[in-house]
């Protein structure tokens, strides 16, 4: 049964029947009522409210900016006639003003569809139309941030940048002074990093209305810089390589001397210094300035600036030597006692290599000569010799390694003990 009922066939043969039966059944009453052998038909009205007017004009030219939305249309005519046109309504209500231009226009509205042996009365009959030439203007297209309170923890966004800048938005002049902006509007829940999205253009008055208009292009193109979570930290040079024999580091700057780091909060809060600076000295034959790159840590996703000024300042290497600098060896393991037995005098003459100027400046107590014992090893032991000095300066001691004694302390106190008991007994013997 509902197959019959959803065949549109079936919906016509059931319409027709009953409008069949509908004018035999009044035909059937005039008959009955009237002595002649041919019925009379009986007139009637039928009232249709709220029918929508058509309107034909130039739409590419003009466009409709004043025009009654609905008029009432009454039918005066047979039964059934008017029984049969409400089966199947197929009319229509317009006004004509294809040869009109722009301004204000009095016009009968005309109708078709109906049948002819029915009155048609349209109220009203005729209506005010106002066309506009429609204008053409480019606007400039906001862009609508939404949900920026969703953005990750640490990034910041910047300055959206529309691609095209404007667009054009044609419309009669009616509308178009009622337009206060052209928005796009774009979601940036979750950004982390730079968005590059097209988003739809619409037109609103002030009160916040869309306005129905053209808007050509429909959609822009949206780029959002998004800057990452950043610090600043210092900056370390590390050296390779050697000079030629001969020459010798006067004066070395770093400009700057920090960089600011940019990435996820949770990798730049472990940083502390960038060491991504890189001076080959080997490549160093006279003084100058070099521009190095800093080369990010893992984890970071940029370094600003990414170079940095290295101003060298070399000359001839001079020699000299310090005389009788103490050898100073680090202690090992808690309670271990440590004493050099060569050489005798714990002492060595070191020679210092650079310039002229820091060669003079230096003091014997700007030099350090030390050595490391290894842990957990008692007894004899040979410890190699390092020297230490000011950054320019290049320390060798003459004595490359020194022969040390290590003990534990407490053999040496139970042995201390042990001497002091024994004195004690020789005491109380002689008494």
């Amino acid at each position: 049964m509902d197959k019959l009922f959803n065949n549109h066939w079936f919906i016509k043969f059931i319409s027709l029947m009953i409008a069949v039966m509908l004018y035999t059944m009044v035909n059937m009453e005039n008959v009955n009522n009237q002595p002649g052998a041919l019925p009379t038909v009986n007139e009637t009205t039928h009232m249709i409210e709220d029918v929508e007017i058509e309107a034909y004009y130039d739409d590419e030219q003009y466009a409709i900016v004043e025009i009654a939305e609905t008029v009432d249309i009454t039918l005066t005519g047979p039964q059934s006639s008017i029984t049969m046109f409400l089966v199947n309504p197929n009319y229509e209500v317009y006004v004509d003003l294809e040869d009109r231009g722009e301004g204000i226009h009095h016009v009968n509205i005309q109708h078709s569809g109906f049948p002819a042996e029915l009155a048609v009365s349209i109220v009203p009959q005729n209506i005010q139309v106002e066309l506009q030439e429609r204008e053409t203007v480019s606007l400039p297209v906001e862009v609508e941030l939404q949900n920026t309170e969703g953005v990750e923890d640490g990034y910041t966004l910047g300055a959206p940048q529309v691609s095209p800048s404007e667009v054009e938005v044609t419309a009669p002049r009616a509308v178009l002074n009622q337009i206060s902006a052209v928005r796009t509007f774009i979601d940036v829940a979750g950004t982390n990093e730079r968005v590059e999205t097209t988003g739809t253009v619409a037109v609103y008055d002030e009160f916040g209305n869309e306005l129905n208009v053209e808007v050509n292009p429909e959609t822009v193109d949206v780029e959002i810089p998004v800057t990452s979570p950043f610090v600043s930290v210092p900056v370390n040079l590390t050296r390779e390589g050697s000079l030629e024999e001969g020459l010798t580091i006067v004066d070395l700057e770093l400009e700057p001397t920090e960089v600011t780091i940019f990435g996820p909060q949770e990798v730049i809060d472990d940083i502390q210094v960038v060491e991504g600076v890189v001076l080959d000295l080997s490549a160093i034959t006279e003084s100058q300035t070099l521009e190095l790159e800093v080369e990010p840590p893992p984890g970071v996703e940029e370094v600003r600036p990414n170079t940095v000024t290295v101003t060298i300042e070399v000359a001839d290497e001079e020699e000299a030597t310090i005389e009788d600098v103490p050898i100073e060896i680090e202690e090992g393991e808690d309670g271990d006692t440590i004493e050099i037995t060569d050489p005798e005098e714990e002492t060595t003459d070191v020679d210092v290599y650079g310039s002229e100027n820091e060669l003079e400046a230096i003091e014997e107590e700007d030099i350090r000569i030390i050595g490391e014992v290894e842990e957990g090893e008692d007894g004899e032991q040979t410890v190699p010799l390092e020297g230490e000095g000011p950054e320019e300066i290049t320390v060798e001691p003459e004595v490359e390694e020194a022969e040390v004694e290590i003990s534990e302390e407490e053999e040496e106190q139970d042995n201390n003990d042990e001497e002091e008991n024994g004195n004690d007994n020789d005491d109380e013997t002689e008494e």
